[in-house]
Protein backbone atom coordinates (compact mmCIF):
# COMPACT_ATOMS: atom_id res chain seq x y z
CA UNK A 1 0.00 0.00 0.00
CA UNK A 2 2.58 2.47 0.80
CA UNK A 3 4.66 1.80 -2.45
CA UNK A 4 1.01 2.45 -4.23
CA UNK A 5 0.57 5.33 -2.64
CA UNK A 6 4.26 6.69 -3.50
CA UNK A 7 3.30 5.80 -6.71
CA UNK A 8 -0.02 8.24 -6.78
CA UNK A 9 2.35 11.05 -5.25
CA UNK A 10 4.58 10.74 -8.26
CA UNK A 11 1.55 11.35 -10.45
CA UNK A 12 -0.22 14.20 -8.74
CA UNK A 13 3.28 16.28 -8.00
CA UNK A 14 5.67 15.97 -10.68
CA UNK A 15 5.46 19.05 -13.05
CA UNK A 16 5.87 16.66 -15.86
CA UNK A 17 3.10 13.85 -15.01
CA UNK A 18 -0.48 14.11 -16.76
CA UNK A 19 -3.81 12.69 -16.19
CA UNK A 20 -4.96 11.13 -19.85
CA UNK A 21 -3.72 7.94 -20.19
CA UNK A 22 -2.24 4.68 -18.46
CA UNK A 23 0.78 4.60 -20.91
CA UNK A 24 1.41 8.34 -19.70
CA UNK A 25 0.94 7.62 -15.96
CA UNK A 26 3.46 4.63 -16.58
CA UNK A 27 6.05 6.62 -17.75
CA UNK A 28 5.74 9.51 -15.38
CA UNK A 29 5.87 6.96 -12.23
CA UNK A 30 8.68 4.65 -13.92
CA UNK A 31 10.43 7.76 -15.16
CA UNK A 32 11.19 9.62 -11.50
CA UNK A 33 11.16 6.09 -9.31
CA UNK A 34 14.19 5.00 -12.50
CA UNK A 35 15.67 8.14 -11.80
CA UNK A 36 16.21 8.78 -7.72
CA UNK A 37 16.78 4.80 -7.79
CA UNK A 38 20.50 6.04 -9.10
CA UNK A 39 20.65 8.48 -6.54
CA UNK A 40 24.47 8.77 -5.17
CA UNK A 41 25.72 11.14 -2.54
CA UNK A 42 27.89 13.75 -3.25
CA UNK A 43 29.65 13.61 -0.21
CA UNK A 44 31.05 9.90 -0.99
CA UNK A 45 31.86 11.31 -4.87
CA UNK A 46 34.08 13.37 -3.94
CA UNK A 47 35.80 11.75 -1.65
CA UNK A 48 35.88 8.53 -4.24
CA UNK A 49 39.57 9.16 -5.93
CA UNK A 50 38.49 6.40 -8.14
CA UNK A 51 35.93 9.15 -9.85
CA UNK A 52 36.71 11.24 -13.20
CA UNK A 53 38.56 14.49 -11.49
CA UNK A 54 36.40 17.05 -13.39
CA UNK A 55 32.92 15.19 -12.35
CA UNK A 56 34.38 16.12 -8.69
CA UNK A 57 35.37 19.13 -9.50
CA UNK A 58 32.09 20.05 -11.12
CA UNK A 59 29.97 18.31 -7.94
CA UNK A 60 32.16 20.44 -5.14
CA UNK A 61 31.52 23.30 -6.78
CA UNK A 62 27.70 22.56 -7.16
CA UNK A 63 27.64 21.87 -3.33
CA UNK A 64 29.25 25.22 -2.80
CA UNK A 65 26.52 26.59 -4.97
CA UNK A 66 23.42 24.59 -3.10
CA UNK A 67 24.92 26.03 0.40
CA UNK A 68 25.11 29.79 -0.96
CA UNK A 69 21.71 29.40 -2.30
CA UNK A 70 20.56 28.86 1.31
CA UNK A 71 22.84 30.69 3.41
CA UNK A 72 22.38 33.94 0.90
CA UNK A 73 19.50 33.75 -1.55
CA UNK A 74 17.22 32.14 1.42
CA UNK A 75 15.62 28.97 -0.31
CA UNK A 76 15.14 26.25 0.99
CA UNK A 77 17.91 23.94 3.32
CA UNK A 78 17.23 20.62 2.48
CA UNK A 79 18.30 17.47 0.50
CA UNK A 80 17.28 18.66 -2.71
CA UNK A 81 20.82 18.67 -5.17
CA UNK A 82 23.25 16.70 -2.66
CA UNK A 83 22.81 14.00 -4.29
CA UNK A 84 24.04 12.93 -7.92
CA UNK A 85 22.90 11.14 -10.96
CA UNK A 86 24.58 10.43 -14.19
CA UNK A 87 22.27 10.68 -17.46
CA UNK A 88 22.87 9.09 -20.49
CA UNK A 89 20.85 11.27 -22.29
CA UNK A 90 21.10 15.37 -23.22
CA UNK A 91 17.67 16.40 -21.09
CA UNK A 92 15.88 14.58 -18.02
CA UNK A 93 12.75 15.15 -19.56
CA UNK A 94 10.77 16.56 -22.63
CA UNK A 95 8.01 19.31 -22.47
CA UNK A 96 5.31 19.71 -25.00
CA UNK A 97 3.70 22.82 -25.31
CA UNK A 98 0.60 23.31 -27.54
CA UNK A 99 -1.14 26.45 -29.01
CA UNK A 100 -4.88 26.78 -31.03
CA UNK A 101 -3.38 27.28 -34.16
CA UNK A 102 -4.92 31.16 -34.69
CA UNK A 103 -4.06 32.04 -30.74
CA UNK A 104 -1.22 32.84 -28.76
CA UNK A 105 -2.80 30.94 -25.36
CA UNK A 106 -1.28 28.12 -24.31
CA UNK A 107 -3.00 24.48 -23.44
CA UNK A 108 -3.33 24.00 -19.76
CA UNK A 109 -2.78 20.35 -18.54
CA UNK A 110 -4.58 19.94 -14.65
CA UNK A 111 -3.30 17.99 -11.57
CA UNK A 112 -5.19 17.59 -8.51
CA UNK A 113 -2.00 18.81 -6.59
CA UNK A 114 0.04 21.08 -8.20
CA UNK A 115 -3.18 22.53 -10.39
CA UNK A 116 -3.05 23.33 -13.91
CA UNK A 117 0.20 23.75 -16.04
CA UNK A 118 1.41 25.00 -19.68
CA UNK A 119 3.06 22.11 -20.61
CA UNK A 120 2.96 18.22 -20.85
CA UNK A 121 6.25 16.11 -19.89
CA UNK A 122 8.09 13.05 -20.91
CA UNK A 123 11.04 10.89 -20.00
CA UNK A 124 11.34 9.42 -23.21
CA UNK A 125 11.26 12.08 -26.53
CA UNK A 126 9.98 9.52 -28.60
CA UNK A 127 7.04 9.67 -26.07
CA UNK A 128 7.19 13.37 -26.40
CA UNK A 129 7.26 13.64 -30.20
CA UNK A 130 4.53 11.12 -30.40
CA UNK A 131 2.36 12.99 -27.93
CA UNK A 132 3.14 16.32 -29.91
CA UNK A 133 2.01 14.44 -33.02
CA UNK A 134 -1.33 13.81 -31.68
CA UNK A 135 -2.19 17.11 -30.81
CA UNK A 136 -0.89 18.27 -34.32
CA UNK A 137 -3.04 15.88 -35.89
CA UNK A 138 -6.11 17.54 -33.54
CA UNK A 139 -4.44 20.85 -35.80
CA UNK A 140 -2.85 22.63 -32.55
CA UNK A 141 0.16 24.25 -33.12
CA UNK A 142 2.79 22.01 -30.72
CA UNK A 143 6.97 22.72 -29.67
CA UNK A 144 9.00 20.58 -27.76
CA UNK A 145 11.53 21.41 -25.39
CA UNK A 146 14.42 19.86 -23.86
CA UNK A 147 14.55 19.99 -19.96
CA UNK A 148 17.88 20.07 -18.17
CA UNK A 149 16.07 19.80 -14.81
CA UNK A 150 12.70 19.62 -12.70
CA UNK A 151 11.47 19.87 -9.16
CA UNK A 152 9.11 17.83 -7.52
CA UNK A 153 8.45 20.87 -5.27
CA UNK A 154 9.89 19.45 -1.69
CA UNK A 155 7.93 16.51 -2.06
CA UNK A 156 11.31 14.16 -2.79
CA UNK A 157 15.14 15.01 -2.71
CA UNK A 158 15.74 16.30 -5.92
CA UNK A 159 18.89 14.66 -7.21
CA UNK A 160 21.62 17.05 -8.88
CA UNK A 161 21.82 15.96 -12.71
CA UNK A 162 24.27 15.45 -15.00
CA UNK A 163 22.79 18.03 -17.33
CA UNK A 164 22.78 20.57 -15.12
CA UNK A 165 26.60 20.42 -15.14
CA UNK A 166 27.62 19.76 -18.33
CA UNK A 167 26.93 23.90 -19.60
CA UNK A 168 29.41 25.04 -16.98
CA UNK A 169 29.22 26.77 -13.29
CA UNK A 170 26.75 29.50 -14.55
CA UNK A 171 24.05 27.71 -16.36
CA UNK A 172 24.50 24.80 -13.54
CA UNK A 173 24.05 27.51 -10.83
CA UNK A 174 20.93 28.58 -12.53
CA UNK A 175 19.18 25.64 -12.23
CA UNK A 176 20.01 25.26 -9.31
CA UNK A 177 18.67 28.22 -8.20
CA UNK A 178 15.87 28.10 -10.38
CA UNK A 179 14.33 24.70 -9.08
CA UNK A 180 14.78 25.68 -6.02
CA UNK A 181 13.05 28.78 -6.27
CA UNK A 182 10.11 26.40 -7.09
CA UNK A 183 10.49 25.06 -3.57
CA UNK A 184 10.22 28.56 -2.35
CA UNK A 185 6.69 29.53 -3.82
CA UNK A 186 4.43 28.25 -5.93
CA UNK A 187 1.09 28.54 -7.39
CA UNK A 188 -1.21 26.23 -8.14
CA UNK A 189 -2.40 27.18 -11.86
CA UNK A 190 -0.83 30.50 -12.85
CA UNK A 191 2.85 28.52 -14.86
CA UNK A 192 3.79 32.14 -15.95
CA UNK A 193 4.07 33.30 -12.40
CA UNK A 194 5.78 30.22 -11.46
CA UNK A 195 8.77 30.37 -13.86
CA UNK A 196 8.98 33.99 -14.19
CA UNK A 197 9.39 34.24 -10.35
CA UNK A 198 11.83 31.36 -10.41
CA UNK A 199 13.53 33.39 -13.47
CA UNK A 200 14.10 35.90 -11.52
CA UNK A 201 15.46 33.99 -8.90
CA UNK A 202 17.38 32.63 -10.69
CA UNK A 203 19.28 35.53 -12.63
CA UNK A 204 19.17 37.70 -8.91
CA UNK A 205 21.38 34.68 -8.00
CA UNK A 206 23.62 33.97 -10.32
CA UNK A 207 24.25 38.20 -9.80
CA UNK A 208 24.76 37.66 -6.45
CA UNK A 209 27.11 34.77 -6.60
CA UNK A 210 29.54 36.55 -9.16
CA UNK A 211 29.47 39.53 -6.83
CA UNK A 212 30.10 37.67 -4.01
CA UNK A 213 33.17 36.05 -5.70
CA UNK A 214 34.61 39.31 -7.07
CA UNK A 215 34.64 37.63 -10.58
CA UNK A 216 33.53 41.28 -11.99
CA UNK A 217 34.63 40.02 -15.26
CA UNK A 218 32.19 37.54 -15.51
CA UNK A 219 29.75 39.34 -13.73
CA UNK A 220 29.89 42.19 -16.62
CA UNK A 221 28.93 39.50 -19.83
CA UNK A 222 26.67 37.67 -17.98
CA UNK A 223 25.02 41.16 -17.38
CA UNK A 224 25.25 41.89 -21.22
CA UNK A 225 23.73 38.51 -21.80
CA UNK A 226 21.04 38.68 -19.28
CA UNK A 227 20.84 42.49 -22.03
CA UNK A 228 21.02 40.40 -24.72
CA UNK A 229 18.13 37.88 -23.82
CA UNK A 230 15.78 41.12 -22.55
CA UNK A 231 16.11 42.59 -26.02
CA UNK A 232 15.39 38.63 -27.82
CA UNK A 233 12.58 38.30 -25.26
CA UNK A 234 11.03 42.06 -26.12
CA UNK A 235 11.19 41.08 -30.07
CA UNK A 236 9.12 37.88 -29.37
CA UNK A 237 6.83 40.11 -27.51
CA UNK A 238 6.73 42.24 -30.33
CA UNK A 239 6.04 39.12 -32.70
CA UNK A 240 2.95 37.52 -30.41
CA UNK A 241 1.99 41.12 -30.38
CA UNK A 242 1.71 41.23 -34.42
CA UNK A 243 0.14 37.43 -34.13
CA UNK A 244 -2.94 38.66 -31.86
CA UNK A 245 -3.65 41.45 -34.31
CA UNK A 246 -3.12 39.23 -37.39
CA UNK A 247 -5.46 36.64 -35.58
CA UNK A 248 -8.17 39.39 -34.83
CA UNK A 249 -8.65 39.57 -38.58
CA UNK A 250 -11.57 38.27 -40.21
CA UNK A 251 -10.54 35.78 -42.77
CA UNK A 252 -11.03 32.51 -43.92
CA UNK A 253 -8.83 29.71 -42.08
CA UNK A 254 -6.93 29.26 -45.61
CA UNK A 255 -5.74 32.86 -45.73
CA UNK A 256 -5.19 33.12 -42.18
CA UNK A 257 -2.65 30.67 -42.46
CA UNK A 258 -1.41 32.01 -45.68
CA UNK A 259 -0.78 35.51 -43.36
CA UNK A 260 0.73 33.18 -40.66
CA UNK A 261 3.31 31.99 -42.69
CA UNK A 262 4.21 35.14 -44.45
CA UNK A 263 4.14 36.21 -41.06
CA UNK A 264 6.62 33.81 -39.47
CA UNK A 265 8.79 34.63 -42.70
CA UNK A 266 8.90 38.43 -41.99
CA UNK A 267 9.50 37.77 -38.07
CA UNK A 268 12.95 35.68 -39.21
CA UNK A 269 13.77 38.06 -41.57
CA UNK A 270 13.73 41.02 -38.83
CA UNK A 271 15.24 38.51 -36.35
CA UNK A 272 18.61 38.36 -39.26
CA UNK A 273 18.68 42.24 -39.39
CA UNK A 274 18.55 42.46 -35.47
CA UNK A 275 21.77 39.82 -34.85
CA UNK A 276 23.95 42.56 -37.55
CA UNK A 277 23.26 45.02 -34.71
CA UNK A 278 23.11 42.51 -31.79
CA UNK A 279 25.99 39.71 -32.78
CA UNK A 280 25.02 37.80 -29.33
CA UNK A 281 21.96 37.20 -30.60
CA UNK A 282 23.11 34.81 -32.90
CA UNK A 283 22.84 31.97 -30.08
CA UNK A 284 18.94 31.89 -30.71
CA UNK A 285 19.51 31.49 -34.72
CA UNK A 286 18.27 27.54 -33.85
CA UNK A 287 15.87 28.18 -31.97
CA UNK A 288 14.03 30.53 -34.59
CA UNK A 289 14.45 27.73 -37.42
CA UNK A 290 12.09 25.77 -35.19
CA UNK A 291 8.44 26.09 -36.15
CA UNK A 292 8.26 29.51 -34.94
CA UNK A 293 4.34 29.18 -33.98
CA UNK A 294 2.03 30.12 -30.62
CA UNK A 295 3.37 27.49 -28.72
CA UNK A 296 6.77 27.85 -29.43
CA UNK A 297 6.90 31.33 -28.55
CA UNK A 298 4.36 30.95 -25.98
CA UNK A 299 6.98 28.98 -24.41
CA UNK A 300 9.35 31.07 -24.23
CA UNK A 301 7.36 34.12 -23.18
CA UNK A 302 6.06 31.51 -20.63
CA UNK A 303 9.72 31.78 -18.56
CA UNK A 304 10.61 35.57 -19.76
CA UNK A 305 7.55 37.82 -19.86
CA UNK A 306 6.83 38.82 -16.07
CA UNK A 307 10.68 38.25 -15.37
CA UNK A 308 11.18 42.18 -15.16
CA UNK A 309 8.08 42.89 -12.69
CA UNK A 310 9.45 40.59 -10.24
CA UNK A 311 12.91 41.96 -10.45
CA UNK A 312 11.24 45.69 -9.62
CA UNK A 313 9.44 43.74 -7.15
CA UNK A 314 13.36 42.47 -5.64
CA UNK A 315 14.54 46.51 -5.98
CA UNK A 316 11.46 47.49 -4.49
CA UNK A 317 12.35 44.90 -1.34
CA UNK A 318 15.87 46.59 -0.75
CA UNK A 319 17.34 43.88 -2.55
CA UNK A 320 16.24 41.52 0.56
CA UNK A 321 15.89 38.19 -0.47
CA UNK A 322 13.47 36.74 2.01
CA UNK A 323 11.26 40.07 2.37
CA UNK A 324 11.21 39.86 -1.58
CA UNK A 325 9.55 36.03 -0.87
CA UNK A 326 7.15 37.62 1.51
CA UNK A 327 5.99 40.03 -0.96
CA UNK A 328 5.50 37.64 -4.09
CA UNK A 329 3.92 35.17 -2.07
CA UNK A 330 1.76 37.89 -0.89
CA UNK A 331 0.74 38.75 -4.54
CA UNK A 332 0.29 34.55 -5.32
CA UNK A 333 -2.46 34.36 -2.68
CA UNK A 334 -4.70 37.06 -4.05
CA UNK A 335 -7.47 36.15 -6.70
CA UNK A 336 -6.28 36.09 -9.93
CA UNK A 337 -7.96 39.67 -11.43
CA UNK A 338 -6.57 41.43 -8.05
CA UNK A 339 -2.56 39.67 -8.62
CA UNK A 340 -2.35 40.30 -12.25
CA UNK A 341 -3.39 44.09 -11.14
CA UNK A 342 -0.77 44.20 -8.61
CA UNK A 343 2.05 42.66 -10.62
CA UNK A 344 1.54 45.04 -13.26
CA UNK A 345 1.26 48.37 -11.02
CA UNK A 346 2.89 47.63 -7.57
CA UNK A 347 5.26 50.01 -6.50
CA UNK A 348 6.38 48.81 -3.12
CA UNK A 349 7.28 46.11 -1.01
CA UNK A 350 4.70 46.25 1.79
Amino acid sequence: MARINRFVLVLLILGCTGCSTIEYYHQSISGHFSLISKRERITDLVNDSTRDEKLIEQLLRAQQLRTFASSTLKLPDNNSYRSYVQLDKPYVTWNVFAAPEFSNGLQQWCFLVIGCVSYRGYFDEKDAQSYAASLAEQGLDVYIGGVPAYSTLGWFDDPLLSTMLDRGEIVAASYIFHELAHQQLYLQGDSAFNEAFATAVEELGVRKWLQQQQRINELNKYESWLEQKTIFSNFISNAQQEFTQLYAQDLTPEAMRRAKMNKVTEIRGRFTELTKKYRQLSRYAIWMSGPLNNAQMGAFALYRDLVPVFSRIFELCNADFERFYMRAKIISELPEQQREILLAETNTCQ
